[in-house]
């Protein structure tokens, strides 16, 4: 299924044509589109937020003109991952194309990523590893895990992903341990929000010079722009404020998804 399928599946369809058509409603310009075709009920939480809720004119075109393509497993995923209760926590895939993407730029060989939940974006990120390539995915509920994972086996992928079931702290200083400071190419970060200063610390760390870490939900439902001292906000808030004055690191904050902040550690 591609993004354009998608799209079509779970949006309603008069809100769709309007969008296609490029017709902006309101004075922030934006197409609300708040009425998903309720299959179960777990679109409910994705309805009300801000990332997979509302798309612009703009938005829409910049996504149907972007290649991005799903694999049978990738669409057989992300369709489990939206019956999820907590389906909204998936990154939207502008987001995972934009992980692909970075991926080849990389040639990426060792990633991590932060908050795997069921590996929508792991599955995106292992199928660009190469064959000794590994990802190490992070997270602490198993039962996430245990939805991607048959998919994962199905995509032939598995003999590349290392899953830590623990607290991301641990995991992370774990790997420290083993070795993997400065080796690692790409971290994606799409865990407690609470903890992004913590990870922000840790994965520079792991990443070599000329790697990349990429925070998700760095808008927090677009929520930052009028609140940076409620939690976990203002964690949020604190790793991008850092990221503007932090001379090991050139950053960028994308307002795609989320919002995206992309950190590239400079070379030494």
């Amino acid at each position: 299924m591609n993004i354009q399928e998608f799209l079509s599946a779970n949006l309603d369809s008069k809100i769709l044509a309007a969008v296609g058509a490029g017709v902006v409603l309101g004075s922030a310009g934006v197409v609300a589109i708040s009425t998903l075709k309720n299959k179960t009920s777990s679109f409910s939480t994705r309805s009300s937020h801000p990332k997979w809720g509302a798309f612009d004119a703009r938005k829409s075109y910049c996504i149907n003109h972007s290649n991005i393509a799903d694999t049978p497993e990738l669409a057989e995923l992300r369709e489990l991952t939206s019956q999820h209760k907590m389906g909204v926590m998936e990154a939207t895939p502008d987001v995972g194309q934009f992980l692909v993407l970075l991926m080849k730029l990389l040639k990426a060989k060792n990633i991590v990523e932060v908050g795997s939940f069921t590996g929508v974006s792991l599955l995106r990120m292992a199928q660009e590893l190469p064959v000794d390539g590994k990802a190490f995915a992070l997270d602490t509920d198993q039962s996430y895990v245990d939805i991607g994972k048959p998919v994962m086996n199905k995509a032939g992928l598995l003999n590349k992903i290392d899953y830590r079931i623990a607290p991301a702290l641990d995991s992370l200083v774990k790997l420290k341990e083993e070795g993997y400071t400065g080796k690692i190419d790409l971290c994606f970060i799409d865990a407690d929000k609470g903890n992004y200063p913590n990870y922000y610390k840790l994965c520079l760390e792991l990443v070599r010079p000329g790697g990349i870490i990429v925070f998700d939900n760095s808008l927090y439902g677009n929520r930052i722009l009028t609140d940076t001292t409620s939690e976990p906000v203002c964690k949020i808030h604190e790793a991008n404020e850092k990221a503007v004055v932090d001379n090991r690191v050139t950053s960028l904050l994308l307002p795609m998804g989320d919002g995206c902040l992309v950190l590239r550690k400079n070379d030494e």
